[in-house]
């Protein structure tokens, strides 16, 4: 797949690294090992998923991928000689934010072991991030047509969105995302808890955020999941630069919060 490869929040069992998390065990001992990892990418114009297992040489492997209202079931590939077989599909259309369950199973003569997991791909979609606080006439639209009055931050960055969607923020926090948290300190409520309406601040180098920071929109919270709004969110490889769109992340994964405007004093004290 093109473009950058991007981990889920799930992978099968084995030694995890940034980013990757292993995948549960089916009850009991595997009579042989079982390793591998699904990811997420951009090819041919499609987001497209890919699962990847390794097992012993010449055991055959089966996939089932379930999600609300979809399911697909791959037949049973013969493990080649790189203790690896994968598949590979588009992922358009099956539930972007619902909680997928991907299921392997191998066998080896008499032998059998599988691998099993829930995750939740976060492939982005622009859905409710396409939201504009202005009109054609405001000079100030990206190439998705997102228009934002009284902006003054560099289009299509994450400052431009972000100030665009609180608007009440304009001329308290400037420069780079990575410094809203301080310029916003003591002039507008913060806080570790994510709100609707509040803007998720990340400083620099944080969970994936770059040199400069990132900012977003929190548009839906679910437990320790967080749906936000953004543009030129790097690590994200369905969305060019400069786009805008919207993708769940950990509640945890920015440095802090910023409320204000939509999002009031913050959480429920």
């Amino acid at each position: 797949m093109r473009g950058r490869r991007y981990l889920l929040t799930a992978l099968l069992a084995g030694g995890a690294s940034a980013g990757t998390s292993p995948l549960a065990a089916a009850a009991g001992s595997a009579p042989f090992p079982l390793t591998g990892t699904a990811s997420e990418g951009y090819a041919r114009g499609a987001n497209r998923l890919a699962v990847e297992v390794r097992a012993p040489p010449g055991a055959r492997c089966s996939l089932r991928v379930a999600a609300p209202g979809s399911s697909r079931t791959f037949r049973a590939v013969r493990v080649d000689r790189a203790d690896l077989v994968a598949w590979h599909w588009p992922s358009t259309g099956v539930a972007p934010r619902s909680t997928w369950t991907f299921a392997v199973r191998c066998t080896l003569g008499s032998s059998f072991a599988w691998r099993t997991r829930l995750v939740e791909p976060g492939i982005p979609s622009p859905a409710g991030a396409l939201v504009g606080g202005g009109s054609a006439s405001a000079a100030s639209c990206d190439a998705q047509g997102v228009c934002l009055a009284g902006d003054r931050f560099e289009v299509g960055q994450c400052t431009w969105y972000a100030a665009g969607r609180r608007p009440d923020l304009i001329g308290i926090v400037e420069g780079n995302a990575g410094g809203w948290l301080l310029a916003a300190a003591g002039r507008v409520p913060e806080g570790a808890t994510p709100v609707v309406g509040a803007l998720a601040v990340w400083r620099p180098g944080r969970a994936g955020a770059g040199a400069l920071g990132h900012v977003a929109y929190v548009a839906q919270v679910a437990g320790g999941r967080v749906l936000v709004d953004d543009s030129n969110w790097q690590p994200t490889p369905t969305s060019a630069p400069l786009q805008v769109h919207e993708h769940w992340i950990a509640a945890k994964a920015p440095s802090g919060y910023i409320y204000g405007g939509p999002a009031g004093t913050g959480p429920p004290r």
